[in-house]
């Protein structure tokens, strides 16, 4: 099952200094919302600032070809 999971976290600005807020989502292969939390925390739980995740939604894609 796939989840799209919305995450967002403060980045500064390189040019400018800076602090903006980013948004982003992630295509989350997980077999519940609790387990997509735990793939987000280990991936950016260290070394990226302070994040959080505001929102996980069941996708409607079924699978990936690779």
């Amino acid at each position: 099952m796939y989840y799209v999971a919305k995450v967002k976290f403060e980045s500064v600005n390189d040019n400018t200094g800076k602090i903006q807020k980013i948004k982003e989502e992630y295509l989350v292969s997980a077999s519940s919302v609790s387990e997509v939390e735990e793939k987000l925390t280990s991936k950016f739980g260290e070394g990226m600032s302070e994040f959080s995740v505001f929102g996980v939604s069941e996708s409607k894609i079924l699978g990936v070809i690779e």
